[in-house]
């Protein structure tokens, strides 16, 4: 039984390599060609791999050929390729519609066709191309050649040539440098700035304002050193805010931050404690006093 089974797939394997090692095969290949009033004025049948001679089609004709393909399996494209026979080796490439019958057929009128077969009287070669995803070899069938002969009333105009050369080279120029003042002056505009506060200290002395809550702060160093964090921690989260402004990224600031803000937070909550303190003990001073 093992080896009946093992016959029956060595024999299947075989027929599946034969039908995918199986090339192209066409027959019945007639080639037609009908006037602008669909008269036949020339028809020629062949063999593969013979070709096609002696074919000469006015501007308006219609060219039409006729196929079969004996493969049991359909192509997935079948294409004839016509190629100018000149310098500019022009191509196009006309689909041929295909029946589930495997029968092949193709009209191409060469007035309603590409532009490329009204650049004047040129010869061109044909070539039928089958392919398919289950044959491993495609059909390439040289047909033969045919001239087409150039429209004597309205040519087509071949495009020019686009020819790619180097470009000059491209050279960026940068705006220069903003010139800036001189310091001399941005010195002076700068002490112009601070003069006021000068004149405002100098009025409090003269008006004898005293700054009790100062003077409170220095006879208690520790008051003192938690004020100045805290001030010093709120004037480090306002440079964290410029740098972020100026050029560091986000992530990094958040992490700036996060240590300030514990910073700022445990010695602004010191700072404000001993705010309330001192308040508590001026009221008190007064309410004793009274009685």
């Amino acid at each position: 039984m093992a080896k009946i089974r093992s016959l029956w797939l060595v024999a299947l394997l075989a027929s599946v390599s034969s039908v995918l090692a199986e090339p192209w095969k066409v027959s019945g290949i007639t080639v037609q060609l009908l006037s602008g009033n669909g008269v036949k004025k020339t028809e020629q049948t062949l063999e593969h791999p013979h070709e096609i001679s002696g074919l000469s089609a006015e501007p308006t004709d219609t060219f039409k050929f006729l196929y079969k393909i004996e493969n049991s399996e359909r192509p997935h494209q079948a294409m004839v390729l016509f190629q100018s026979q000149d310098e500019y080796k022009d191509e196009v490439m006309v689909a041929t519609s295909i029946k589930s019958s495997g029968k092949g057929r193709l009209e191409l009128n060469f007035a309603r066709a590409d532009p490329k077969f009204r650049y004047g009287t040129r010869s061109y070669s044909m070539t039928l191309l089958i392919g398919g995803p289950k044959v491993m070899e495609p059909l390439r069938y040289k047909l033969g050649q045919i001239e087409v002969k150039g429209p004597i009333i309205n040519p087509a105009k071949r495009p020019k040539r686009i020819e790619y050369k180097a470009r000059p080279e491209i050279h960026h120029q940068f705006r220069p440098d903003q010139k800036l003042i001189d310091q001399s002056i941005s010195g002076a505009f700068t002490i112009l700035v601070l003069i006021p506060f000068l004149v405002l200290f100098i009025l409090w002395s003269l008006l004898g304002i005293r700054f009790e809550p100062l003077r409170a702060m220095l006879s208690r160093p520790l008051d003192l050193i938690t004020s100045l964090v805290f001030f010093g921690s709120l004037a480090g989260i306002e440079y964290v805010f410029y740098l972020y402004w100026t050029h560091v990224t986000l992530f990094p600031v958040l992490q700036y931050l996060g240590a300030l803000s514990v910073v700022a937070f445990f010695s602004g909550r010191s700072a404000l404690s001993a705010v309330q303190v001192r308040r508590l003990q001026r009221t008190a001073t007064p309410a004793k006093k009274d009685s």
